[in-house]
């Protein structure tokens, strides 16, 4: 069995593991789920390593070799945060996405090829790190969302229904909002490396390709996002439905990461685009 396809189990194997900690919230789940993760996040890793040896070069070239490059930061950011919020279902979540991208890494042609010569730079390694973490940060608050729209609705019920003590939506709309605080820099980090990369390789800061131009939307999305809560109270829009809508951007705002990211590797439009290279 290959290792990328032991590492799509573990992944898989943590997620139920997780939802196990959710049912039971047990001490041991939690270090057993935790624990179930971490070795997913290492094997991933190592396949990370591993595609760069044999390659010659960072996992950055083709889109099969970001993909489990984009997979390893999204359970990196997930670990981060598991240390300072009891996240329980989002480690669940977050196991399926980090190994759906994997999945979606295994469609992807794997043959090792010669590295563009402008891809042969420092820059691109910045560029790429910087990017991936973003991106993972924004599939993290995209789960958050998620549960946050799924449980909010019953918490309303449940405090009318004067049954106890109303169920948090555990602060979930915060808790995005401090994903994507965490993310956002990266992001804008890596639009900054890749126009100085963008210079030295072509000659100009920014041509307005496809793929600049995605990147620049959704660099505009997470900073309305993030800006959002600032604006609403001004507007007599209250906390409730602030927390909501921004919930809904957040989905939204991670449909346009996927675009960015895989989606315009296969317009024609983009096909003579410098930075689509996923896809050839």
């Amino acid at each position: 069995m290959s290792l990328i396809n032991i590492t799509l189990i573990v992944y898989i194997i943590a997620s139920v593991a997780y939802i196990a900690r959710e049912v039971w919230r047990s001490a041991g789940t939690r270090w057993v789920s935790t624990g179930l993760f971490i070795l997913a996040f290492c094997l991933n890793l190592f396949l990370v390593i591993k595609r760069s040896i044999d390659a010659g070069h960072p996992p950055f070239s083709n889109l099969y070799e970001s993909l489990i490059f984009y997979a390893c930061c999204t359970a990196f950011v997930y670990i981060i945060f598991e240390f300072f919020y009891n996240f329980r279902v989002v480690g669940a979540l977050a196991s399926v996405l980090s190994m759906l991208i994997l999945l979606y890494a295994t469609l992807q042609d794997d043959t090792i090829r010669p590295i563009m010569p402008a891809l042969k730079s420092n820059w691109m390694l910045v560029h790429v790190i910087t990017y991936m973490l973003g991106y993972a940060a924004f599939g993290i608050s995209f789960i958050t969302s998620i549960i946050f729209l799924v449980v909010k609705p019953f918490a309303k019920q449940k405090k009318r229904s004067g049954e106890g003590e109303e169920i948090s939506p555990i602060n979930f709309d915060k808790l995005s909002y401090k994903i994507v605080a965490f993310g956002f820099p990266f992001l804008t980090l890596g639009m900054v490396t890749g126009a100085v990369w963008a210079k030295k390789a072509w000659g100009d800061y920014w041509s307005w390709d496809p793929k600049e131009t995605w990147s620049l939307i959704t660099w505009f999305a997470y900073l309305v996002y993030l800006h959002t809560p600032l604006i609403m109270p001004k507007m007599n829009v209250n906390k409730t439905k602030t927390s909501v809508i921004l919930a809904f951007w957040l989905l939204i705002s991670f449909g346009i990461v996927n675009f960015t990211f895989v989606g315009l590797n296969y317009l024609p439009s983009a096909a003579d685009s410098e930075h689509i290279y996923g896809a050839k």
